[in-house]
């Protein structure tokens, strides 16, 4: 088959045509339910709202894939796929790229193709997530949060939003399936969503969730979605958009944030006729809103507008809210340490509460220069006598610029989010000035930032880095991570196995039991695997819910963790197998692969073996294979880019891990010749959009992701190390996980048992105690 057959038949091939016994799991669900205690984990979740789940799923995958096979869509030509290379991140692997060039055209063609397929993809993702905001704005109740409601202990903005009365959904408030998606995505970010609920005011839409039985009415046995008209029309009238994604224009309004004018943007500049030369060919990052590299030059005052300047014009049109409405900062609105919507009120030592420290930064010493940050360029680059006089101090020293080209030293450096960071910082160094927006009276020694006051600048800070929509996390990056668990759940089917009820029914149990280990280790961070993810999904997707068992079980309202370092998360498994093995007396992950078999085995406790050979010879394992098993879920597996400072400190880390997997490997395959076992390969592969990606490891960042093509930024790396792009200021913490969006841990950063982790002085302490990974240090750790 070539690969124009494919592009035609794939749209919905994998599915085929259903027949009643296959289809029977999931045709009639039931959505009552006669639990009424709220403690029962099983009040909002059941078999048939897992199976209900695993229907929407599959019906995204299925859009994702006539989406991504659509040849031409956007102007984007499969018959570009040889030139689709030409633009990956300087640090590719170029060689092995020429190699294949010389070696082979064809499979450069198709690794070229299926680029081409995920940037349609990610075109599609970037505009549903733009459709979403519509709909948000559509459903908004109130006026916006205010400073004065986080103080009214009766309010139901803040105090009591928890207890809001639901949203009664109707057939015709359906939206489209790709704004569902986006839906479905923000909600499986807990803490994320319920900020942005809050702070604009949707208690009704935050309890009520996901309507099950509609959504289960509106797509079919072969996961088409269907609405009535009725719902077309309410969609069109409340949001001006039209139904179909690929309906609405390709332009997109964007304000100039130097004139305020309105400018009209293309959504992507990498389409090219399909019989334009191939030198007319722009690559695949492009210009476009919807591009990886924005980039406009406003039609009215001339200036540049770019991605990195919208993350700065959202900061200050927050601030700016901030100082006239009183609307607080997004980050301070909910305890960082429980989740949890908390009184604003001084402390019993008379002492200003550190989780609104952001706000009152921004009010008392940086009100002026926040206002000011955002300058036609012209005006940016004069520089006031203060810095001048710094500059002839510098002069006297070597100049930092001695090995930059005179053309790079002329340019000047782009405003970004940098320039936020380093006036934070400014503001952090200096304990006077601490003083004042604490409005300590003390006149003894040097007064230093709180740990908690420290956290939430870094929360605060999190909404900004690598972010420029109203949300608290950018939804395009996390539906693409969100993809890699949508594709494992298809491929496995649990939705068209004759016992998918029984199965729904264990895996509810095995979640319920996921919890009770983070109740038992509340500073430790738990990995789920995939049967698990999914049952915490669903979970998740009544918030409401989901808000009151974790808190009345744990007392935190409990994350769902959508970066973590791929090191860290199989440490973390590692724990979680043990731990789960010696509560419950059972294998943890039913999966046959090589680590989770070995995993079993290096646990050192003689009960585990005999619970891996028990395993293999019920028969069960003919049904787990390495493919389509419960695996640990790293769905949300990232690639930390580090500083060279902070590689020296962990490239001995990783290089032992990665040492470590070796030698396990290895033992495993022993084991398994010596019980007369076939272990599977160490190298797995992912296959994406026609191509097969090689996985070498159990819990990889997703190698098919494509460097620079998406909305806003990379959804699979977070950055590391003091200074780096997208860290938090000094004198909060050190380490990337909150501003990049990495805080894990049933708590979120730093679980409450310790300081932060990073630079240290006027403002700060060095280090957690655990630094980074345990208890204390950011996200929680395992070890």
């Amino acid at each position: 088959m070539n690969d124009e057959d494919l592009d035609q038949d794939a749209t919905g091939g994998y599915i085929g045509e259903a027949t009643d016994d296959i289809n029977a799991a999931f045709t009639n669900l039931s959505f009552k339910s006669s639990i009424t205690d709220h403690l029962d984990i099983r009040y909002s979740i059941s078999e048939d709202t897992c199976l209900a789940h695993l229907k929407l799923l599959h019906a995204i995958q299925s859009m994702k894939e006539e989406i991504g096979y659509t040849d031409g869509l956007w102007n984007l030509w499969n018959i570009r796929g040889k030139w689709a290379m030409d633009d990956l991140r300087a640090d590719a692997d170029w060689t092995m790229i020429r190699t294949l060039e010389k070696s082979n055209s064809k499979t450069v063609t198709r690794v070229g193709q299926s680029r081409i397929r995920e940037k349609r993809w990610a075109l599609f993702v970037a505009r549903a997530v733009d459709r979403y905001e519509a709909w948000w704005n559509s459903l908004v109740e109130s006026d916006m949060l205010t400073e004065e409601d986080m103080a009214d202990p009766d309010s139901y903005r803040y105090k009591k939003f928890p207890t809001s009365r639901k949203l009664i959904w109707e057939e015709k408030m359906l939206p489209p399936l790709d704004v569902l998606m986006i839906f479905h995505t923000h909600m499986l970010n807990p803490r994320s969503f319920f900020e942005d609920a809050i702070r604009y005011g949707l208690g009704t839409f935050w309890a009520s969730g996901m309507p099950w039985k509609l959504i289960h009415q509106a797509i079919d046995v072969d996961f088409n979605y269907n609405v009535s008209d009725e719902a077309k029309i309410h969609w069109s009238t409340t949001t001006g958009r039209r139904w179909r994604n690929l309906k609405d224009p390709m332009t997109r309004v964007v304000k100039c944030p130097f004139c305020q004018a309105d400018n009209e943007v293309p959504w992507t500049t990498c389409g090219v006729n399909k019989d334009a030369q191939n030198e007319e060919y722009t690559g695949l990052i492009g210009s476009g809103f919807g591009d990886g590299k924005f980039s406009h030059k406003c039609s009215f005052c001339g200036h540049e507008n770019y991605k990195e300047l919208l993350s700065v014009s959202k900061f200050v049109t927050d601030a700016s809210a901030l100082l006239e409405k009183s609307i607080p900062m997004p980050g301070t609105i909910l305890d960082p340490q429980y989740g949890r919507p908390e009184l604003v009120t001084d402390d019993i030592h008379g002492l200003r509460l550190p989780r609104t420290f952001p706000n009152r930064m921004i009010k008392l010493e940086l009100r002026n220069r926040v206002l000011e940050l955002i300058k036609p360029p012209t005006e940016t680059d004069k520089k006031t006598t203060e810095e001048k006089s710094k500059d002839k101090r510098k002069s006297k020293s070597k100049s930092k610029d001695d090995n930059k080209s005179k053309e790079e030293i002329k340019t000047p450096a782009r405003l970004s989010m940098n320039a936020v960071r380093d006036m934070i910082q400014q503001t952090l160094s200096d304990y006077k000035k601490i003083r004042n927006i604490d409005s300590d009276k003390g006149f003894f020694g040097r007064y230093q930032i709180h740990t908690w006051a420290g956290i939430s600048t870094r929360k605060m800070m999190s909404r900004y880095w690598q972010n420029f929509s109203p949300f608290a996390l950018d939804l395009c990056a996390a539906v693409m991570r969100q993809g890699v668990f949508i594709e494992k759940m298809v491929k496995i089917d649990w939705l068209h196995s004759p016992n998918a009820r029984d199965t729904m029914s264990r895996l509810i149990t095995k979640y319920d039991r996921f919890v009770q280990i983070m109740t038992k280790h509340p500073t430790k961070m738990a990995v789920p695997t995939l049967d698990v993810d999914l049952a915490w999904h669903t979970h998740q997707l009544k918030p409401s819910h989901y808000y009151y068992y974790t808190v009345s079980t744990t007392a935190k309202f409990i994350d769902h963790d959508d970066k973590i370092d791929e090191d860290k998360l199989s440490r973390c498994f590692e724990w979680t197998t043990k731990t789960y093995q010696s509560m419950f007396g059972e294998v943890y992950s039913e999966c046959t692969c090589w680590y989770c078999e070995r995993l079993g085995k290096m646990l050192g406790v003689s009960t585990n073996d005999k619970l891996s050979d028990t395993f293999h010879a019920s028969g069960e394992v003919e049904t787990h294979s390495s493919s389509k098993s419960a695996h640990v879920s790293f769905h949300n597996a990232v690639q930390t880019i580090e500083t060279a400072d902070r590689k020296k400190v962990t490239a001995r880390v990783r290089v032992r891990q990665r040492q470590w997997l070796d030698q396990e490997y290895k033992k495993a395959a022993k084991r398994a010749e010596k019980k007369g076992r076939t272990l599977p390969p160490k190298k797995d592969y992912l296959s994406q959009w026609g191509t097969n990606f090689i996985m070498n490891g159990p819990y990889p960042f997703p190698p098919l992701f494509v460097p620079g093509i998406y909305y806003g930024w990379d959804p699979a790396v977070v950055h590391n190390g003091v200074g780096a792009w997208a860290n938090c200021a000094g004198y909060t913490c050190g380490n990337g996980s909150i501003a990049a969006g990495s805080c894990g841990g049933p708590g979120g950063c730093i679980n409450g048992n310790g300081g932060t982790c990073g630079a240290s002085g006027a403002g700060g302490s060095v280090g957690g105690a655990g630094g980074g990974g345990g208890t204390g240090g950011c996200g929680g750790g395992c070890d």
